[in-house]
């Protein structure tokens, strides 16, 4: 248990360097296959932001090409 606060202690020091001011996520890092666990719930996020994320942009750039054609 001295690892994984350690683990969770180093997670958090990085997290503030990355993000100031923001709490540092609670992660299960107590032992290599709970940081692999951590690690593969952090990559399908991931993957569904990105999806999100390319789905609005698409929106964005439709609707805003719609807007440039359309008449005054």
């Amino acid at each position: 248990e001295e690892a994984a606060a350690a683990a969770r202690a180093d997670f958090a020091r990085h997290w503030q360097e990355e993000f100031p001011g923001e709490p540092a996520p609670r992660m299960e890092l107590g032992s290599v296959r709970a940081m692999e666990r951590e690690l593969e719930r952090c990559r399908r996020h991931l993957r569904r932001l990105q999806r999100a994320l390319a789905e609005e942009r698409f929106k964005v750039l439709y609707l805003e090409a719609a807007l440039a054609r359309a008449p005054p």
